[in-house]
This record gives structure tokens, C-alpha cells and sequence, in this order.
């Protein structure tokens, strides 16, 4: 998709961060209303180009998913909600896939490591010299600032972090509850693809280039992100375990479909059984909490917020 960014603010991706937090010194300010690029690197900070870099390169936690940023909104308040959609996403020609030992839900019956490069042309990714497959390019870690303290650009919570979660493609938008004042959004992590649930700890993490128009909604307040595609609503929740994390998304959504439907509680309960569908973010098994989200059609429930 050809998007106009003559007036869009560009983030360079040398103006990165690996921790969401209020104390983080902003490289940008940003009016409600304004479209921004974000250059972002792939989850190992740009440093993989070679078959041998991806085998060799294993980073700590704290070195791991950079994220573009932070840029601070003008305006935004604590209990307001950040509204960020994804007009376009770029990715670069060739991204990677590796297994690497502790990581992903079978690893103890593998050898890791392996890995391959993988071109992407066209929106096609050549996996291999047999298997072609579309690309489906998503944004793994966006979020803004806590309330207090900070949360490394790893980890998922309240204010979005490391989500993976596929809903999060051109198209989208994704609400996230300001806690600090400016909001101080930042993202990265982008996979040209990436399987539902991140099995192995990874999809194809690639270099990107990621439009967003960022709205500001006042007064709104809500205290995990949701995600808004073109035909669903789904709401975002971790936890320690992936039971809990649907447990959570799946009370957010029975929130939001009684104040929305005007029912009771245990009727939207029902009506989650009925028509919801519970997607996994990611539960690859690494020091990390699962993500997940519950998705309704927008068939039932035209609007959220």
C-alpha cells in the first residue's frame, strides 16, 4: 500500500529504547493527529546479517526487543487513552528464524541451534528453495509508559510492551491507557510473520519502517490495551500462565460487551461462549508472561470506545 508520508515526522532507528518508562527522555514530541514513521530494528537490535550471526548471537533480556522511541504526545494525560493505528508497515528484504536452546514450546526434543535467513519479495516470504507463503507483517512490542517505575521493552503489562499478538497488522488500531503524563509511546519488534501463539520464541524478525496515526481520546480510561481491526474488537491481557491471560482478556471483553450491549454481565459471559474466539499472543515458555486476546465480531459489537 502506497502511503503519503511527505508530512509524517520520522523516529530514525538509531533513537531507540529498551524500557518503557516516565523517566525515559523523549526523542520527539508528537500532536494528537500527527502520522509518524518509526524505523525499527528486529528483536536483536539489527545485529543479525549472516547465517552465522543468527546461530551465534544470543542476547540477554535487557539487549533484546528495542523499540523506537519513546515520543511524547502533547496533551496526553493519566486517564486518557492513546489511540495508535498502523497506516503502513515496511519490511525490509530479508529477515531471520532461529531456535536457540530455552526457548519455544518443543526445544527440549530438538538440537538448537538452527537458523535460516529469509527473503521476503513482494509481500512473499521464500522460506525455503520450495515453500512460498504471503507475508502477514505485524508489530510484536508497542506500549507506553507505567504510572511509576519502568518495564523493559521484553515484557508485556497494562501499558502494552511485548504483546505479539497478530491482530496487530496495517489496519489496526491499538488503545493503550496513558498512566504518565505525554504517554510516551514506543514500538518495534516486527515480524514479516509470525504464527499465533510465537511457539518457538520468534516468527521472522525482520528491519521495518512503521506508519501510525496517533489520536488522543480524553477521558477515556481503560487499563489494558485493545486492539480494533476492521471487523473485531479484541481485548489484550498477560498473565503468568496463559489460562490467566484469557482469563483476563476474557473479563475485559464481558466489560465491554455489558456497557456497550447494555446487558448484564453474565449474559455478555454467554455471549463470549457463543460468538467469542480466544487467541493466543504468545506462550512460547520463556521467562515471560503469556499474551492473549478474546476477539468479537464487530457484527455484535460495532463500537467499543
Amino acid at each position: 500500500m502506497a502511503v503519503d508520508m511527505t508530512h509524517a515526522k520520522r523516529i530514525s532507528r538509531d533513537q531507540i529504547t529498551y524500557v518503557f518508562g516516565a523517566d525515559q527522555p523523549p526523542v520527539a514530541d508528537v500532536s494528537p493527529g500527527e502520522r509518524v514513521v518509526f524505523e525499527t530494528l528486529d528483536a536483536a537490535g539489527g545485529r543479525i546479517r549472516t547465517h552465522d550471526d543468527a546461530l551465534r548471537i544470543l542476547l540477554p533480556h535487557t539487549r533484546a526487543n528495542p523499540a523506537t522511541g519513546p515520543v511524547r504526545i502533547r496533551e496526553a494525560q493519566p486517564g486518557d487513552t492513546l489511540a495508535v493505528t498502523v497506516v503502513d508497515i515496511h519490511i525490509d528484504a530479508v529477515g531471520y528464524c532461529r531456535i536457540k536452546a530455552g526457548s519455544g514450546v518443543i526445544i527440549d526434543e530438538l538440537r538448537p541451534p538452527v537458523a535460516n535467513l529469509i527473503p521476503v519479495r513482494d509481500g512473499v516470504v521464500a522460506f525455503n528453495d520450495r515453500l512460498r507463503f504471503p507475508a502477514r507483517p505485524m508489530i510484536g512490542v508497542v506500549g507506553v509508559a507505567p504510572a511509576a517505575g519502568s518495564v523493559h521493552t521484553f515484557y508485556p503489562g497494562p501499558h502494552g510492551g511485548n504483546l505479539d499478538i497478530n491482530a496487530l497488522g496495517v489496519g489496526a488500531t491499538v488503545y493503550l491507557p496513558v498512566a504518565a503524563p505525554g504517554a510516551l509511546l514506543a514500538l518495534g519488534d516486527v515480524h514479516a510473520s509470525m504464527g499465533d501463539g510465537e511457539l518457538t520464541g520468534g516468527g521472522i524478525d525482520i528491519n521495518a519502517e512503521v506508519t501510525v496515526q496517533i489520536e488522543l481520546r480524553r477521558g477515556l480510561s481503560w487499563r489494558r490495551p485493545v486492539i480494533e481491526t476492521a471487523d473485531a474488537w479484541c481485548t489484550c491481557a498477560n498473565g503468568p500462565t496463559l489460562a490467566e491471560a484469557i482469563r483476563l482478556a476474557t473479563g475485559d471483553m464481558a466489560t465491554l460487551l455489558a456497557q456497550r450491549l447494555q446487558m448484564s454481565r453474565e449474559e455478555a459471559f454467554i455471549l463470549i461462549g457463543a460468538a467469542g474466539d480466544a487467541r493466543i499472543g504468545q506462550a512460547a515458555g520463556l521467562d515471560i508472561d503469556a499474551t492473549a486476546c478474546v476477539r468479537i465480531d464487530k457484527l455484535i459489537l460495532p463500537a467499543a470506545f
